[in-house]
């Protein structure tokens, strides 16, 4: 195996960092590398024939090795073509820009790329741990730990093969299996930021909350998450008598959302609380009485200068208790403000309203398994008695006139300018139907009933095989039995609403 000195974690997975395991840099003639290519926009007939002292394949291939290296993926990729259009027997030049495409997100090709290679070099446990990772960035998780186990028979020393294998079996489920995988990479040696950080996430998987809470520090060694603030002192947890702790949101929305309940069990602790947060929740948090007393800064906001000690939001957990009985359960713990949003009309004829959330933000590390095309949704639509109302924002919803659905879901984004004004339209809703985005927090955090779809391999905050939330009592989970297969989900769902609609009927006839 090569040297992963010097070398930086290739792609960043919301379930973990999943590491290739290097970049290969030995090819078949010697040679010193060279300048980087420049325009990214150079198409492949535009890559200039290397001069004639850099006409060995080592010379080409070691200029794809510093592109890639550098970040510079599309020169990297030119280059590597560039070789292997020439010689197309060099087995490392197809692992490497199988790597390479596995980190521009082209996965099938990824993965035909490292077949080829391993064609050539059937032996190369490092590459074969590579497909299982592209693999396993598909869901066809399976193959994923075939590849991982044959991996490890050509390899069993390398830690981080069996690191990678802990990853698929955690997605699978096989939480033992994971745990030992894991552990094993540590008893090789393979001390890292990222290994103690999916560790973390295996904890909370399994409802282990506290460890997994005080494993998430681990985030701060890696490469690329920093703490904001850095001149500013981290609070340890020691009284601020008439000071000022800042508690800054660090991820996403659903978040800030979930775990902003945790900001009245600190307001004791300092004289005052500043909550620094994406500017679309400011005014709901504002407007939420459980938050009195909160100054509420949106990013985009200047900060008050007299900020005494800061804290990320989701470090609050490890500070005041993170046992799942710790979980404050004063739910709602939101309130949507007076707004001008709509009044709804469910019309003469008995109805539930339902609303639908289908997509996720498109840069989500994991959008490609948590959201669903609109037209999986279709199965529910000709239900009587239910009208759908669309909350969907960020494009996607434009998939209903797409789709000619607009007749059966009712498109709700004009009327939404932030999450104050969707949840004053939530609070008209017998039902959300959301994937896992951050109105299916907000559902939760007002009391609203709420089925969650969430994909094969979940989240950690989810957990495993339960139905219910710890988080949120009024949500429910429908979980897919087998990776991408949202069609056996949505069949559960249309069960579960027909029920629903047998449910009022029956109420109405009494």
């Amino acid at each position: 195996m090569n040297s992963p000195e010097g070398r930086s974690a290739l792609e960043k997975h919301i379930f973990g960092i999943t590491d290739d395991m290097e970049i290969e840099r030995k090819s078949s003639e010697g040679g010193l590398l060279p300048d980087k290519l420049g325009d990214e926009d150079l198409s492949f007939e535009d890559v200039p024939p290397p001069p004639s002292k850099m006409k060995t394949t080592s010379d080409l291939f070691r200029m794809a090795i510093e592109a890639h290296e550098a970040g510079n993926y599309a020169d990297a990729e030119l280059l590597y073509r560039k070789l292997l259009s020439e010689r197309p027997n060099v087995p490392s030049a197809w692992g490497n820009l199988g790597v390479l495409l596995r980190r521009r997100k082209m996965t099938e090709a990824a993965v035909i790329c490292l077949r080829r290679g391993l064609a050539l070099r059937p032996d190369d446990g490092t590459s074969w741990s590579n497909l299982g990772n592209a693999l396993r960035d598909l869901c066809r998780y399976d193959e994923a730990v075939k590849a991982h186990r044959h991996a490890i028979d050509l390899d069993p020393g390398a830690p981080q093969i069996h690191y990678n294998l802990g990853l698929v079996h955690r997605d699978l489920g096989h939480l033992k299996e994971a745990e030992g995988c894991f552990r094993r990479a540590e008893l090789l040696g393979y001390d890292s930021a990222e290994l103690r950080w999916d560790h973390a996430l295996l904890d909370l998987l399994k409802g282990d909350l506290e460890q997994g809470f005080e494993g998430l520090e681990a985030r701060w060694q890696l490469h690329d998450c920093h703490p904001h603030f850095p001149e500013i002192p981290i609070w340890k947890g020691a009284p601020l008598e008439g000071q000022t702790l800042m508690v800054y949101a660090e991820n996403g929305i659903g978040d800030s959302l979930q775990f902003c309940r945790y900001l009245p069990l600190v307001q004791s602790k300092a004289g005052a609380i500043v909550f620094y947060c994406d500017p679309s929740i400011k005014r709901l948090i504002q407007s939420s009485p459980e938050f009195e007393g909160v100054e509420v800064y949106g990013f985009d906001d200047a900060l008050p200068e007299d900020i005494d000690a800061v804290i990320p939001l989701m470090s609050l957990p490890r500070m005041v208790g993170a046992k799942s009985e710790d979980i404050p359960n004063r739910i709602p713990y939101l309130k949507a403000p007076d707004t001008d949003v709509p009044i709804l009309n469910k019309g003469l004829i008995p109805q539930i309203r339902v609303g639908l959330v289908w997509a996720g933000d498109i840069h989500h590390k994991n959008d490609h398994n948590r959201s669903i095309a609109l037209e999986q949704f279709a199965q529910l639509l000709d239900l009587p008695g239910i009208q759908f109302y669309s909350f969907q924002i960020g494009g996607a919803e434009s998939q209903i006139k797409d789709h000619c659905f607009d007749p059966m879901i009712r498109d709700l984004s004009a009327h939404i300018r932030d999450f104050a004004d969707t949840a004053s339209l939530l609070n008209q809703f017998d039902l959300v139907i959301s994937v896992d985005t951050a109105v299916a927090h907000l559902a939760g955090a007002l009391d609203i009933p709420v089925w969650v779809l969430i994909p094969f391999a979940p989240d950690w905050r989810w957990q495993m095989l339960r139905g219910d939330s710890p988080w949120y009592r009024s949500m429910s989970l429908l979980r897919q039995t087998s990776p991408g297969d949202w069609q056996e989900v949505m069949h559960r769902v249309r069960d579960r609403l027909i029920h629903k609609l047998h449910e009022i009927t029956d109420i109405g006839e009494d």
